[in-house]
């Protein structure tokens, strides 16, 4: 998808905020709600861009 290209593969939770310009409650919630697929990594939440593409096409 070419919709984020200059996004790396793998982003963080603030850089997910800022794709889909939403607050940091709202991206724990769709992480938590299983909306978003989120992965814990010391500490840092990080989640696959292909999985922030999916739900930008799908919401």
């Amino acid at each position: 998808m070419k919709m984020l290209n200059a996004t790396p593969d793998v982003l963080t939770l603030k850089e997910m905020m800022k794709v889909l310009r939403i607050g940091k409650n709202t991206a724990l919630k769709l992480i938590h709600e299983n909306i978003i697929e989120g992965h814990k990594v010391g500490g840092k939440w990080l989640v696959f861009k292909e999985d922030v593409e999916e739900y930008i096409f799908h919401s």
